[in-house]
């Protein structure tokens, strides 16, 4: 069942992005379970059963709209709407904060369940830009001047 993602669940957090082949990324900071569970106001939640966690969902609220960072679930547990409890779990919990934007970045071939739960492309293209040359380029400069 649905609950509050805690702390403690970080290592089966860990655990089930891992199993999900190209989910994890290995260049992310230690931290980075640690920091969006810290920074979701109350939107992290897990799926879980028997002790077992088979589902993950995080989210951010910034007033005006929200950022669906996170959604998983267990190879072997899908298609038992567990991502759509978790999802509208989610979307509930927002609507009761009165934010009515959830947005969110998503894999193509997951596209289809999002549309399925009534998500649609917004007018905007999503942009990256990759930093971690920029933070390594500064942390050698900062080594030079000690």
């Amino acid at each position: 069942m649905i609950r509050s993602a805690k702390p403690s669940d970080i290592p089966k957090i860990k655990e089930l992005m891992k199993s999900e082949p190209g989910f994890w990324q290995d260049e992310w900071r230690e931290d980075v379970l640690e920091k969006g569970l810290n920074s979701s106001g109350g939107l992290a939640f897990v799926w879980e059963e028997a002790g077992k966690i088979l589902g993950f969902a995080c989210a951010h609220e910034f007033g005006f709209r929200a950022y669906l960072s996170e959604l998983i679930v267990a190879g072997p547990e899908r298609k038992r709407g567990i991502a759509k409890k978790l999802v509208q779990h989610i979307e509930n919990e927002l609507a009761s904060r009165r934010c009515n934007i959830l947005i969110a970045d998503v894999w193509e071939k997951a596209e289809g369940f999002y549309k399925s739960l009534g998500w649609s492309k917004p007018n905007v293209i999503l942009l990256r830009k990759r930093l971690a040359d920029k933070a390594s380029q500064q942390s050698l400069e900062r080594g030079k001047k000690s």
